[in-house]
């Protein structure tokens, strides 16, 4: 296929894309190549196959080339900073200045992100998953072996399948197998546009020449692919719109029989009407509902990793605190047996002072009995003895005294005494001897 083709080819394509994408807010394009020079359309287009808010300021009714330029700057950065898609080698000018070329290599780069890079079959993605779906969606069909864009899709037959699986009711697969390839291409890319909306971008000749590029293969056959997943979500979109009629028809039932009031019959219909209209942007909230989830799942996570800690935490202070309480115990026990033990010595201390206390008593006796014989002696035997009395002279020296101190002075001094009375028995034994020893001299 000449670059003359893959442009016709891509035009056809992508005006058809971008229009059904601009038609979610009533707007359309004729040229590819003329009518996204100003910007504006070009931003709406890429909002909303995003599905990100363009928040920068620009010019709804540019009529100078700059401020067409400066929308299109505007849209090229929201791509590059917002979408993170990188487009290499177009620039403003290109699209104010309607160069087909390079606003198709844009277009192609962004077809190929949100229309071939989402498709998905078994392992495979992009090119390969669709490959992979037209091989699976075929499976059955005489003569269709799919295994490569270039070869596999020149005899029509593939093309016819794809189309017959999709409505079998459209036509009978067997009557066309018998016609020559370009009559089943033909045929086939008819029953494309009419049945499933694919617009006709090939030509029969050259897809059964194997000239056709492959870019322009895997365009049109993705277009395939969507229309499947368009008439699946349709399906699914009225089989939701049938059981909200049938849930709405089973409650106007219920209420006539049930003869509830028109007011609350009113309420009811306008809550299921508004429901039904909800389905439509039901997959956009799906999404946000989802966020959310991992976001709280994320932080129960986190919060059950923090309770997990704090519980460890508890657990080593509850350990230390039995540790402690042991020790506490122990010291206790012992306390307990210091208080027994000081208990007895105190008791035994009582006894034993009680005892001293009662033998002091009779050692001050005997002391008051024996200072009493030693006056005697005195009496008997001292000349020239003061005039005082020795009980005086006892009571002085004593006074002021402890009386573990008065015990003391006071066997010191008995001890002098019975020493000097010793001295003194002695002496008066040898007077007496002496005296005897003149007597019998004298007789």
């Amino acid at each position: 296929m000449a670059g003359k083709d893959w442009e016709i080819v891509q035009e056809k394509a992508f005006t058809a894309w971008v229009n059904s994408v601009l038609d979610k807010r009533g707007e359309k394009i004729a040229d590819v190549g003329k009518d996204l020079s100003d910007g504006v359309k070009l931003i709406f287009f890429l909002e909303l196959i995003s599905s990100k808010k363009f928040n920068k300021k620009y010019d709804f009714e540019p009529k100078a080339r700059i401020n067409m330029i400066q929308n299109v700057a505007l849209a090229l950065k929201f791509l590059d900073e917002e979408l993170k898609i990188k487009v290499q080698g177009i620039g403003s000018e290109d699209f104010v200045d309607n160069n087909k070329k390079m606003i198709l290599g844009f277009l192609w780069t962004l077809y190929r992100k949100y229309r071939i890079a989402v498709i998905s079959e078994g392992d495979k993605s992009s090119e390969e998953g669709l490959l992979l779906w037209c091989k699976n969606t075929t499976t059955g069909y005489d003569g269709v072996n799919i295994s490569s864009f270039t070869k596999s899709f020149r005899d029509g037959l593939a093309f016819l399948a794809l189309s017959h699986k999709f409505d079998p009711e459209s036509f009978k697969f067997q009557e066309f197998e018998s016609m020559d390839p370009i009559a089943r291409l033909n045929a086939a890319f008819d029953f494309a546009e009419k049945g499933l909306g694919v617009p006709k971008l090939l030509e029969a000749e050259e897809v059964m020449r194997g000239s056709t590029d492959e870019r322009s293969l895997v365009l049109y056959t993705s277009l395939f692919f969507h229309a499947y997943r368009a008439k699946e979500e349709k399906a699914r979109l009225e089989s939701s719109k049938n059981e909200m009629a049938n849930r709405l028809a089973g409650l106007e039932n219920s209420l006539e029989s049930e003869k509830v009031s028109r007011e609350q019959l009113i309420k009811q219909k306008d809550q299921l009407n508004s429901l039904l209209a909800s389905l439509e942007s039901e997959g956009a909230e799906r999404e946000k509902r989802l966020r959310e989830l991992e976001a709280k799942l994320d932080e129960t996570l986190k919060n059950l990793e923090l309770e997990k800690l704090a519980r460890m935490e508890l657990e080593a202070r509850l350990a230390k605190t039995e540790k402690d309480r042991a020790i506490l115990e122990l010291k206790l026990a012992e306390a307990v047996d210091e208080k027994s033990r000081l208990e007895q010595q105190i008791e035994a201390s009582r006894v034993r002072g009680a005892a001293e206390a009662q033998g002091l008593g009779l050692l001050r006796k005997n002391l008051d009995t024996h200072v009493h014989d030693l006056l005697k002696w005195q009496k008997l035997t001292m000349e020239n003895s003061s005039s005082s009395s020795i009980d005086d002279q006892i009571i002085v020296e004593v006074s002021g005294l402890p009386f573990g101190d008065q015990v003391k002075h006071l066997a010191t001094k008995l001890e002098a005494e019975n020493s000097a009375i010793g001295k003194l028995l002695h002496q008066k034994e040898e007077d007496l001897k002496a005296q005897k020893n003149k007597q019998s001299k004298k007789k």
